[in-house]
């Protein structure tokens, strides 16, 4: 379409979005992953300080919302290759991906992998954690004249087993809604706990969906797509 409408040949458009691409990329590898903690406490909404601290508080906390979601990808012929992409929670062949969301609406993503890997397997070693933990570490807090280590509270849902790789990546902190047994009910403190975790999710839910809106990955990964893309 674009050939017969502007006339340059496949191979130089396939050029010109390469390098529009490689643009975007390096204007979007130049910004931090994550915002600092006292921009995240000044730009959010003051309804979090009631629950999670103000930024000159001792026990202020620094919240990341994590999720993961899942894009198409065709069925391939190589068998090998249509087993690791193919998901059962999702009912097909996918790659998948976490996205995350801040207070104060800074949102991210992390590196898309095949599509039967699990939650916890993704979140022990993609690595964002071990990130996290170094950007923590860069992003000392100033409260009364003292610099001081924040670690990052992950809230999550319950897909994930995240506690111990979280305490021993700079002893992060996890929330998540409670997980009950079939046969026991929650008790009063862990049916408002879990409510409190998916009302404070619903932001996530939202990032997650505006990660997804570029046509191309709608479309997904079709035959004869570049993964390096």
């Amino acid at each position: 379409d674009l050939k017969a409408e502007y006339g340059p040949s496949v191979m130089d458009l396939r050029k010109m979005i390469q390098d529009k691409y490689s643009l975007e990329v390096g204007a979007r590898d130049r910004w931090p992953t994550y915002v600092s903690h006292e921009e995240d406490c000044k730009l959010r909404k003051s309804k979090w300080d009631e629950k999670y601290g103000k930024f000159d508080d001792k026990k202020s906390l620094r919240v990341v919302m994590w999720d993961m979601t899942n894009i198409p990808a065709c069925a391939f012929s190589d068998p090998n290759m249509n087993r690791i992409t193919y998901s059962v929670y999702y009912a097909m062949n996918c790659f998948k991906g976490g996205v995350f969301v801040q207070l104060c609406g800074w949102m991210g993503t992390a590196p898309l992998w095949t599509g039967a890997v699990s939650d916890t397997d993704y979140n022990k070693r993609a690595g964002y954690i071990k990130e996290q933990h170094q950007f923590a570490r860069d992003d000392l807090v100033m409260v009364d004249g003292v610099r001081g280590y924040r670690a990052f509270l992950n809230i999550y849902d319950k897909g994930y087993r995240a506690k111990l790789v979280a305490h021993r990546e700079g002893e992060q902190l996890v929330l998540q809604p409670d997980f009950a047994e079939s046969d026991r009910r929650f008790n009063r403190t862990q049916t408002l706990r879990s409510a409190s975790v998916a009302s404070d999710r619903g932001g996530n839910e939202r990032a997650v969906n505006v990660a997804k809106r570029s046509w191309y990955l709608k479309r997904g990964f079709q035959p004869h797509s570049s993964a390096k893309q």
